[in-house]
C-alpha cells in the first residue's frame, strides 16, 4: 500500500506527524504502508515528475489539512484532482481513496474554500482536536486514534 501525504511545504507539522505515525503503522497487522512526502524527493530530481509518479502509483491519499494546504495552488490544481472531483450536484466524486486529517484548524462553517473536502469527514481525535492543538498524552491519543482509523480505512478499501 503506497500512501502519498499531501501537505503544504516548508511546514514542520506534516513531517512531525508522519514521523510519529510511520512506526505505529509499520507494526499494524494487515497494513503495509509506504508513506511519501515531497521533502523525500532527491536533490536534483525533477520535482513535478517525482510528484506525478508518486500520485500515479499511490493507493491512498493522506491529506494533511491546514490553511496552507488549501491556499496552495499546486495542491489545488495538481494533487487534489487526482483524488477527487466535483460532481454535477455539487457533490464530490472520489477517484482514489483519501483520508483527510485535521493538521491545523481551518473553518468548517462554510466561510472558507475547502476544495470540496468540507463534504468529507475530516479526522480529528475523539475530542474534536486538530493535531496542532495537541500536546503530551493528548497528542499520543490523537496518534493512536489516527492510526486505528487509517488501519480500518485501509482494510475496508483494499
Amino acid at each position: 500500500m503506497h500512501i502519498i501525504a499531501s501537505h503544504f511545504k516548508h511546514y514542520p507539522l506534516p513531517t512531525r506527524l508522519l514521523d510519529l505515525l510511520q512506526p505505529r503503522l509499520a507494526i499494524m497487522k494487515g497494513v503495509d504502508c509506504d508513506a511519501r512526502l515531497d521533502t523525500m524527493i532527491p536533490v536534483g530530481a525533477d520535482w513535478h515528475r517525482e510528484i506525478d509518479q508518486a500520485l500515479d502509483c499511490c493507493d491512498f491519499g493522506l491529506l494533511l489539512l491546514s490553511p496552507g494546504f488549501f491556499a496552495s495552488r499546486f495542491i489545488s490544481r495538481q494533487e487534489l484532482p487526482r483524488f477527487l472531483g466535483l460532481g454535477p450536484d455539487s457533490g464530490i466524486s472520489i477517484r482514489k481513496p483519501i483520508f483527510p486529517v485535521g493538521l491545523e484548524a481551518v473553518p468548517l462553517d462554510g466561510s472558507a474554500d475547502l476544495k470540496g473536502l468540507d463534504r468529507t469527514q475530516i479526522f480529528r481525535d475523539s475530542q474534536g482536536n486538530w493535531f496542532n492543538r495537541t500536546r503530551g498524552y493528548i497528542r499520543k491519543t490523537f496518534e493512536d486514534e489516527l492510526v486505528a482509523a487509517i488501519a480500518a480505512k485501509l482494510r475496508a478499501d483494499p
